[in-house]
């Protein structure tokens, strides 16, 4: 982070730098050209204005450095100090401009009329004369900072919002993991205690490669399709250890969409009120049956059973609350999700993006 920071510096504090070389030679351009149109001496006037505005470049840069400390503390602020500072730089310009012309003859550019002792009358004048010039050059430095601090704060905002939305992903996919985890160490516990040994340990097999291919997953990262159903079928074989042949499984996806991108895990939160309203209460053989199809650049995906799902109320429940959060989440408002009961049993229909990320 600091070294970004670092890096955001450098690159106003060059930008500033050639703005002041730009303004100052293109002011020397300008007073060339009116010495060419009113006296014919434009490499005269120009060579002798070169010291001059090198002087001016420099104070432009030191109006930078003073005003640098103060853009933190508000734009007011830093647009009165700017003023007094461009007065104080005209004043300074204008009598080292004039001394420039009272000794040019000695350098030898070019003869000039003396103008006499240098008095505050004077430097009043010069500073006057010259006001408008580093006023010029002060709005237009005050206008460049200001899109610099706009910028810096889109780039915060930016990442504030990249930062609360991985973290809200993050929460919302870890709403799974206790409760899964509940049930299946409560099966585990149950089957230790009926002396399943072969079922607790085909189990606990199937749970720690679960976890551990969860696990090296980020939450907030996307998957393809086929890595979500390779996810899913190793919970349902949990789930299957649990149930037997009371969980019968069916899963659909054409080969054209396995490399679409979906959310990490978005499907479980539904095959887990699949097993637990379907599948837990019915004591014979429950579908539980997994579809995806893609249409355009539409995604569709569906989860349903044939089992009870008496009491389920569509969207009412932790599960489908979490997969609308996490659509939403990631999707914005192009996404779309309808549960409810059928005839017999309860089915799902979310649609996403189709992207395959190639």
């Amino acid at each position: 982070m600091r070294a970004a920071i670092d890096d955001t510096g450098e690159r106003e504090n060059r930008v500033i730098l050639g703005s002041i070389l730009a303004f100052w030679i293109v002011h020397l351009i300008i007073l060339g050209i009116f010495a060419q149109v009113t006296s014919g001496s434009f490499l005269g006037i120009s060579l002798r204005r070169v010291p001059a505005v090198l002087v001016a470049a420099v104070l432009c840069y030191a109006i930078h450095l003073l005003l640098r400390p103060v853009r933190r503390r508000g734009f007011a602020q830093t647009v009165l100090l700017a003023a007094v500072l461009a007065i104080a730089g005209a004043a300074v310009y204008g009598a080292f401009t004039t001394w420039i012309y009272f000794y040019a003859d000695a350098i030898g550019l070019a003869p000039i009329q003396e103008i006499g002792p240098y008095t505050i009358r004077i430097l009043i004048e010069d500073a006057f004369i010259w006001l408008y010039s580093f006023f010029s050059w002060t709005a237009f430095y005050l206008a460049l900072v200001y899109s610099f601090d706009v910028r810096d704060r889109e780039r915060r905002l930016a990442r504030v919002e990249a930062l609360a939305h991985k973290a809200q992903v993050q929460a919302l996919r870890y709403q799974i993991n206790p409760h899964f985890l509940f049930n299946t160490l409560n099966a585990l516990s149950s089957m230790i205690w009926e002396r399943e040994l072969e079922r607790a340990e085909a189990m606990l097999m199937s749970l720690s490669l679960f976890l551990r291919t969860t696990l090296e997953i980020d939450p907030a990262d996307d998957v393809t399709l086929a890595q979500e159903i390779g996810l899913q079928r190793l919970y349902l074989e949990i789930e299957q250890v649990r149930f037997s042949e009371r969980l019968q499984v069916e899963i659909d996806i054409p080969a054209e969409i396995q490399d679409a991108h979906v959310p990490c895990l978005i499907l479980q939160p539904l095959v887990e009120n699949a097993i637990k309203y379907a599948v837990a209460p019915s004591k014979q053989p429950t579908r539980v049956r997994i579809a995806g199809r893609g249409y355009r650049d539409e995604l569709t995906l569906e989860v349903e059973d044939d089992g009870i799902s008496e009491g389920v109320a569509g969207g009412t429940g932790i599960g489908l609350a979490n997969v609308r959060n996490r659509l939403s989440a990631r999707f914005g408002d192009r996404w779309s999700l309808e549960a409810g009961p059928r005839a017999r049993g309860f089915a799902v229909k979310m649609t996403m993006p189709l992207w395959s990320g190639r």
